[in-house]
């Protein structure tokens, strides 16, 4: 008798049991189908898709740039590798290749060097390991502090500077100063290496009317981008012409470093060209007006 109701009790719990089960698996299933289709459902897929299709991205441009790194990277140690290969053949006895093939040797590290300095700040922008220190700084003196570096590249082409107005040379903008001096130099540089021979560069800058902002342009007189260029030209390694850029060693991060270094101080960087008539550059600081 005993084993009778000890039986009945365990059958009982087992259709208890597969009584409840079901019920879960039926709860479960109409919460899934309240779900799936849901807007919430659609929008968690489209986040899903939306971060998959940015790792993507984000993969394809780090290959793309390590691409682009190592050719650019593999010209200069070529030139290198040859003047040097050449001078411990026995061209060093000659001291009229000897002092030339040092010069250039020496051109292309600081090719090089150049190059690895700039893919480091960027890269310290990118991970916030790298801030603006924005302080009181007059445009002139710093404008005349960077043209006096570039000016022999400048005497080589009979290019000549014309400055802004001497009533707006006290003007001063709210930047980091070795930001602002990279910011004019590699525009200034472009602006060099790019303009026909005997022709003029041009720097002015003026106050917004709110007297907020000051906006900056550097306008040459070169042989201009043509129009299919423009909106890639702050891409990192983008050449309008790569012969004519190699030619002048660049490092093809010059744009893209300028761009990033303006965008930090919350401000943005605009160009307008015309081939065979010259570029212009425009971008604006913070005013300490």
């Amino acid at each position: 008798m005993v084993g009778l109701i000890i039986g009945g009790i365990g059958v009982a719990g087992a259709v208890t049991w597969a009584l409840y089960e079901r019920y879960r698996y039926r709860r479960l299933e109409s919460r899934i189908s309240e779900v799936v289709g849901s807007p919430a459902w659609e929008a968690a897929i489209q986040s899903l898709l939306h971060r998959l299709n940015q790792q993507e991205a984000a993969s394809h441009a780090q290959q793309a740039f390590l691409a682009a790194l190592s050719h650019e990277l593999k010209t200069p140690l070529a030139i290198l590798l040859g003047y040097l290969d050449t001078l411990v053949q026995g061209a060093w006895q000659d001291q009229q290749v000897l002092v030339p093939f040092l010069e250039k040797s020496l051109a292309q590290v600081q090719r090089m060097n150049s190059l690895v300095q700039d893919i480091l700040l960027l890269a310290q922008i990118e991970s916030g390991g790298w801030l603006i220190q924005p302080e009181p700084t007059p445009l002139y003196p710093l404008l005349e502090e960077v043209w006096a570096e570039l000016e022999p590249l400048a005497r080589a082409k009979a290019i000549s500077l014309r400055r802004p107005p001497y009533h707006l040379q006290d003007l001063a903008v709210e930047a980091d100063p070795y930001a602002l001096r990279k910011i004019l130099k590699n525009l200034l540089e472009n602006a060099i290496q790019y303009s026909l021979e005997g022709r003029t560069i041009q720097v002015s800058w003026e106050l917004t009317p709110d007297k907020k902002r000051v906006m900056i342009h550097i306008q040459d007189e070169g042989i201009g981008i043509p129009p299919e260029h423009l909106p890639r030209i702050f891409e990192r390694f983008y050449r309008v012409d790569k012969s004519r850029s190699r030619q002048h060693g660049g490092t093809g991060l010059g744009l893209s470093l300028v761009k990033e270094l303006i965008e930090a101080h919350g401000q943005r960087i605009t160009v307008e060209s015309e081939v065979g008539r010259g570029t212009r550059f425009t971008f604006s600081l913070p005013s300490c007006a």
